[in-house]
């Protein structure tokens, strides 16, 4: 397909010329069914990436910038403002009435561009060439053929045509997801109904609603289920065959308060000569899950678990997650158990690698372990005090290793969320798993390094994380300098000098809002079949192998050692199985975006939601980051909202680039990041997962770090 585009492009490049469809198929002897498909793909995709221009009344010729035209990709932002970032490397400002149907990521041609007064570019979309996510949420206005479909946020510009048999069934309040093409007629989108999502009534319906968006199924398909029932729901003897019984050691599993899926126990013992033994012992989901059977299928495509909210979509059925794979308590498990003996400086004496039985003694929660931690007793896990604190011991190790080694430790803690009984947010709140939660941390990081130490021969999937980019770095520091944080000046980035901002930043950011912003500075880490180190934790190489459950990555790095191990290992098929360890890198880092994509939005919608209850309230607020235009705020309870600059009511304020902060222009005060402040509620949409406040003049309080 390269070949024949770029002899194409190279063509028109030469000639200059329009041409039809007819002459270019003429010019280029195209016959045949299977070469016209091959011909007209190549032309298509020629234009979708802006190096061809199409006229339906002239034909194809080379885009050019002398035609008028400029081709580029829109991103469209929360206010329904869009930007056109072109191939010459400037922007274009779309107002939301000038969109004409373009949604967030596509590829447009933008027409009638000016230079404004205030030195900037402004447009209109002339035409869109390819949707990057032609799935929209609409909700249905009226019922039966006299419905009307209009998008469920109003920050979306467009129409759609559908056709009338489609509507038969659909009733008001429904939300549906519709696909929404490129071919536009009147200025409205030819489009068909995909599914019919819920009703808005329906509590979980705004979840269901992103998922479909980003098209991740929420159920698995019938042939999938089907395949549930012939996997067994406990282990079996035949299933014991080659496995290390390890049913005599009092192995625990430690994890969340509300966790389903338990893919990871484990165990430590001092040994005579004062090293620590640790096992860590993982769940085996490849030993039920065979290749080229639809659930193998369905959890690739997923990639990953998706934890939205308070809710739980699985990469694999509740039978396997929550079932036969996870570790629950007193019951026999496959495992592949990590054994690692570790000295008192945390370098690792000697690991193995093995398949294994084991019987969880029990399943523990995070809030309980910590009582243990903090000196206070907990009758139902007094038997195991002393399993608890040899974990503890090994972890404390490791953790002063990491720390010898200048890791980076953001701290930042999950945002939970309490629920009514109709799934409505009540309450949201850092949830720490505190010394519970760090000792699990290490021993999964201790798992992993140990899996990779043992497998160093072979090439799997790392975990992986480059240097970040020097310059974005030190303007982040110099923002958080300015505002009036006593952190030093940098002359270099390195993880050193990064360790001590951040433990800084830890000890007196009790927010988490600098440690977020400085966060933002890094690269973010990836998939890759290429090893070349991760920098945050300061690790040469690093891997992902403890969650198998919930991550396909770890699940295929399972599967490819256990081929080796069964000896199945062809060297003839290294290749092969190198293809798909990098297909499944390429595909985990697309899927990991998407997830943190729906559980932010998801976020923003209970977030939203929370507040719609809540217009005209009072709130205390921390100013978490500045821009041009407006300032953003959280609340002590975590809600972030945007607070415009003309909503500050007090005076006229405006954007000091040199301070990093907004200033009254008649009373000169300033709001700094890290300011605390007295915001008001002003609106919020959960449609468009917006939240606004503003700060009334006579409802600021004194502003204090």
């Amino acid at each position: 397909m390269n070949e024949l585009k770029n002899t194409i492009k190279n063509y028109f490049v030469k000639s200059k010329k329009t041409m039809t469809y007819y002459e270019l198929r003429k010019l280029f002897n195209i016959k045949g069914e299977e070469q016209t498909s091959y011909f007209i793909d190549a032309l298509n995709e020629l234009v979708e990436d802006g190096s061809l221009f199409f006229d339906s009344k002239k034909g194809y010729k080379l885009f050019t910038n002398d035609i008028g035209l400029v081709y580029g990709e829109i991103q469209i932002n929360k206010s329904g403002t869009g930007f056109v970032h072109t191939k010459d490397g400037y922007t274009i400002l779309i107002e939301n009435n000038d969109l004409r149907g373009a949604l967030n990521g596509d590829k447009v041609i933008v027409n009638s561009i000016i230079k404004t007064k205030r030195d900037y570019f402004k447009g209109e979309i002339y035409k869109v060439l390819k949707r990057k996510n032609e799935n929209v949420v609409f909700e249905v206005i009226g019922d039966g053929m006299n419905a009307s479909l209009i998008p469920r946020s109003n920050l979306i510009n467009i129409n759609v045509i559908i056709n009338k048999n489609e509507l038969k069934d659909l009733y008001d309040g429904q939300l549906v997801l519709v696909k929404v093409g490129t071919e536009c007629i009147d200025g409205a989108y030819k489009a068909e109904i995909d599914k019919i999502i819920g009703h808005i009534d329906n509590s979980d319906v705004d979840i269901d609603a992103v998922f479909y968006k980003y098209g991740i199924p929420i159920n698995f398909s019938e042939e999938a289920k089907s395949e549930l029932t012939t996997i067994p729901d406990h282990v079996r003897e035949i299933d014991l065959k080659n496995v290390v019984d390890l049913t005599n050691l009092n192995i625990l599993t430690i994890d969340c308060d509300n966790t389903k899926d338990r893919d990871d126990a484990v165990y430590g013992e001092k040994l005579e000569n004062g090293n620590y033994r640790l096992y860590v012992n993982i769940a085996r989901p490849n030993y039920y899950v065979k290749k080229g059977s639809h659930l193998y299928k369905e959890a690739f495509e997923k990639q990953f678990s998706y934890y939205p909210g308070n809710s739980c979509n699985p990469m694999l059925p509740d039978k396997l997650s929550n079932g036969i794979c996870s570790l629950n308590k007193e019951v026999l498990r496959l495992t592949k158990t990590i054994q690692i003996e570790i000295d008192p400086n945390g370098e690792f004496v000697d690991v193995k690698v093995y398949n294994s039985v084991i019987n969880s003694k029990m399943a523990m929660k995070y809030s309980e372990v910590n009582k243990i931690y903090n000196n206070e007793t907990v009758p139902e896990y007094k038997k195991y005090v002393d399993e608890l604190l040899t974990l503890k011991s090994i972890s404390d190790i490791y953790e002063k290793r990491k720390i010898k080694r200048n890791y980076l430790n953001f701290d930042i803690p999950n945002i939970k969320m309490k629920e009514d009984s109709n799934k409505n947010a009540i309450d949201f709140h850092f949830d720490s798993n505190g010394k519970a939660g760090k000792v699990i941390e290490n021993c999964m990081l201790m798992a992993d390094k140990g899996f990779l130490m043992y497998y160093s021969w072979l090439n799997l999937i790392y975990r992986v994380q480059e240097s970040p980019d020097q310059k974005h770095i030190k303007e982040i520091v110099d923002i958080i300098r300015k505002s009036g944080y006593d952190i030093p000046k940098p002359k270099n980035i390195t993880a050193s000098y990064l360790c001590k901002i951040l433990n800084k930043l830890n000890e007196i950011d009790k927010q988490k809002i600098l440690s977020s912003l400085l966060l933002k500075g890094t690269k973010r880490a990836r998939y890759d079949t290429t090893n070349i180190g991760h920098f945050a934790l300061q690790e040469k190489e690093h891997g992902h192998f403890s969650a198998p459950i919930r991550r396909y990555t770890d699940f295929i790095n399972f599967e490819v050692v256990d081929q080796i191990e069964n000896g199945n290992f062809d060297l003839e098929k290294v290749p092969e199985i190198e293809k798909e360890l990098k297909l499944v890198a390429e595909k985990a880092n697309k899927m990991e975006v998407i997830a943190e994509k729906i559980e932010e939005e998801v976020r923003l919608i209970k977030m939203a939601g929370y507040m719609q209850e809540r217009i005209g309230e009072e709130f205390d607020a921390y100013i978490c980051n500045i821009s041009t235009h407006s300032m953003f705020a959280r609340t002590e309870n975590l809600i972030i909202g945007k607070i415009r600059l003309e909503d500050i009511l007090d005076d006229t304020y405006y954007f000091d680039e040199n301070k990093h902060c907004i200033i009254g222009r008649n009373n000169k005060k300033q709001y700094k990041i890290g300011d605390k402040i007295k915001i008001i509620v002003k609106d919020a949409s959960k449609a468009n997962q917006t939240i606004n406040f503003k700060i009334d003049n006579s409802k600021v309080k004194t502003l204090k770090k």
